[in-house]
């Protein structure tokens, strides 16, 4: 981490595609298909570069975890009514 990047973590909270792409090791072009897909969030423009908070970043990873706990709930249970459904009511082929 540069001296730079620390400084504007420590003290602002905000990371630019630089400070991304030495953090997550990827390149330019990475970033911007993570934001444009929505893996991220997208930049805010300041002073001519994008930029992230680190507030923004990790309440974007966290809905994406939320939801990505609602869709393999929903699965399971999806999975488990088929289930029950072909083996007479009794979840995979067990009876009481």
């Amino acid at each position: 981490m540069t001296p730079a990047m620390h400084l504007r973590l420590i003290r602002l909270g905000i990371l630019t595609t630089q400070d991304l792409e030495a953090l997550f090791d990827i390149c330019d072009d990475t970033v911007t298909r993570a934001y444009k897909r929505g893996d991220i969030p997208p930049p805010v423009s300041m002073f001519g570069r994008n930029v992230w908070t680190i507030d923004a970043l990790q309440q974007h990873l966290a809905r994406r975890l939320e939801e990505a706990r609602i869709q393999a709930e929903r699965e399971r249970v999806q999975r488990d009514t088929k289930v029950a459904a072909l083996y007479g009511g009794h979840p995979h082929g067990r009876r009481p």
